[in-house]
């Protein structure tokens, strides 16, 4: 048997002939869970629950925020448990509190957030006040799957100087429970903010064997962002497996929050084609690790996504 899976983000159409069911357990994990389709989200370590808390976690963080790779003040930090995978990001923003929370106001502002990311298809608002998110291969015109999960969305602080909204969805495809995203925010000055964007989720068995499957095959060669060591010819060795897949992810949605910042004037049709363009731009500034293909393939894509949403499809 021949079967042609079109996988996501960083794993394009995988030809596999006489497919086990582990593997094909693999392709469906990769689409829906390990690429982060499904946003699982939490913190890596317990989430300051106040703005002294998460000002404190700054004033830790100096060090790495001022000297990395990144070339600007971010620090991205994950950690694989043994049925758990947790990721973090922290960055000083050059905007202020109020252009750097915008996003996560509303379900409707999360969904524009959530919907640069070339996985996502398509996302609105729920009945019960949070996100319906749709997901899959990169493709959407080609052979695959796609899933759909709902997120509850809750406003854990509003203050005038902290932000904290967390996402949490109970189940994921396979073995997967407990996802849960966290974003936080403190005004640093009147034109910076310092955020806080958390993910993470539960794994069991079978979800286990189907991440590994993944990763000894398409997802092989893919990096993360953390050196964990020096290379025989002296470059930086990066994290790979399921922590690179995680940063990667983590990232994604961190420049998706940048461009929805930087892009705010026009109509919501010119404001939503701007942050595209802008979203792809930042993701190209980290080639090694998060490109996929060409801006023209990826507006396309999101033109027939954004028709096929508002036809209701």
């Amino acid at each position: 048997m021949n079967l042609r899976i079109d996988m996501p983000w960083y794993c394009e159409g995988v030809h596999i002939s006489g497919m086990s069911r582990l593997l094909s357990l693999a392709s469906h994990f990769a689409c829906a869970l390990l690429l982060g389709l499904t946003l699982p989200v939490q913190a890596l370590e317990p989430p300051p629950v106040s703005a002294a808390a998460l000002h404190a976690k700054r004033v830790e963080l100096q060090p790495r925020l001022r000297q990395n790779a990144f070339g600007e003040p971010l620090q991205i930090s994950s950690r694989e448990l043994p049925d758990r995978m947790e990721g973090d990001v922290h960055a000083e923003l050059a905007y202020s509190f109020e252009t750097a929370t915008a996003a996560f106001r509303t379900p409707a502002a999360v969904c524009e957030l959530l919907f640069l990311h070339l996985n996502v298809h398509a996302c609105k608002p729920a009945e019960s006040g949070g996100v319906l998110l749709t997901a899959g291969p990169k493709k959407t015109g080609g052979a695959g799957m796609t899933v759909q999960m709902r997120y509850t969305m809750r406003t854990e602080v509003d203050d005038p100087g902290h932000l904290r909204v967390v996402l949490t969805a109970p189940n994921g495809p396979l073995s997967t429970t407990d996802y849960r995203m966290v974003f936080e925010a403190v005004p640093i000055d009147d034109g910076r903010s310092f955020v806080h964007f958390g993910y993470a989720y539960n794994f069991g068995l079978v979800a286990r064997m189907a991440m590994q499957a993944y990763l000894a095959t398409a997802g092989r060669d893919k990096i993360g962002f953390t050196v964990v060591g020096q290379e025989a010819d002296g470059r930086p060795k990066y994290v790979r497996g399921e922590r690179g897949s995680l940063e990667r992810n983590v990232m994604r949605y961190y420049l998706a929050l940048l461009a929805h910042c930087r892009e705010r004037g026009g109509t919501p049709d010119e404001r939503m084609q701007a942050r595209l363009r802008a979203w792809f731009a930042l993701t190209e500034r980290y080639a090694a690790q998060l490109h996929e293909y060409e801006l023209d393939d990826y507006m396309r894509e999101k033109q027939r996504d954004l028709a096929a949403q508002a036809a209701g499809k």
